[in-house]
């Protein structure tokens, strides 16, 4: 199984978008049920190695995000402040379209500032709205070419569409700004399964590990490609190696 972000919050059982306390509440709770230690039931090591897996990235998704946002309040109007607070909190309830609204309203007053731009993707790809989430990568685009951040997010949009030729391009355009950009390349490669080329995805999720060596996912991707491959005694060795980093 490869994993992407979708999949990490239904394997959490959570909506996409989760705020960060109830990903780790969902983590603990479904971690306690299905440690091996606690039942070794058939199938449950797999269920806790996809659940480890999916608040690893989930995690790693959500410190991408908030380094963006962190010194807004210092920056920006009073006004477009308090409209960005209340679309984040309408984000942390799910309620997107709600969202989407004081985004647009933060856009009105600061039409350049690329954060609210990306934003406002994330909540229209949240409502499986991709091709208006692409426009809004565009325009983060537009403002700041070297926004990995949206090369890579308008490529997992392009994946969704099972477009995935320009989804490479856009990993792409990722991985050479930021050549050290995990996600980017652990999308690339989720991408490249998808396209069933197995060794372009191998070598993808050879960088992320390389980035970083205790990224489970990585290694657990790479387990799952090895075992399209038929290359069981290979992929079991990289799902224990994902198993020791939990």
């Amino acid at each position: 199984m490869i994993l992407n972000i979708y999949q990490c919050y239904e394997t959490l059982g959570l909506k996409p978008d989760a705020s960060m306390k109830e990903i780790k509440h969902a983590y603990r709770r479904l971690a306690l049920r299905y440690h091996p230690d606690r039942d070794s039931s058939k199938g449950n090591e797999t269920r806790f190695k996809q659940i480890s897996d999916a608040y690893k990235t989930l995690k790693l998704q959500y410190k991408t995000e908030l380094k963006a946002t962190k010194k807004f309040a210092d920056l920006y109007p009073e006004d477009a402040v308090s409209y960005y607070e209340q679309a984040e909190i309408l984000i942390a309830k799910q309620r997107y379209a709600e969202a989407i609204a004081f985004y647009d309203k933060v856009i009105e007053h600061l039409p350049k500032y690329e954060n609210a731009w990306l934003k406002k993707g994330n909540a229209l790809s949240n409502l499986k709205r991709h091709e208006e989430a692409i426009d809004c990568y565009e325009k983060v685009l537009q403002i700041n070419p070297k926004s990995t951040d949206a090369w890579n997010l308008e490529g997992v949009c392009f994946s969704e569409l099972k477009r995935y030729e320009e989804a490479l391009e856009c990993f792409d355009k990722a991985t050479l700004i930021d050549p050290m950009h995990l996600a980017a390349w652990n999308f690339k490669g989720v991408c490249f399964f998808n396209l069933g080329k197995l060794e372009s995805a191998l070598e993808c999720f050879d960088k992320a590990i390389k980035i970083r060596p205790e990224f489970a996912a990585a290694w657990y991707n790479k387990g799952g490609v090895l075992s399209k491959m038929n290359r069981k005694k290979d992929a079991e060795k990289y799902y224990k190696k994902a198993k020791k980093l939990q």
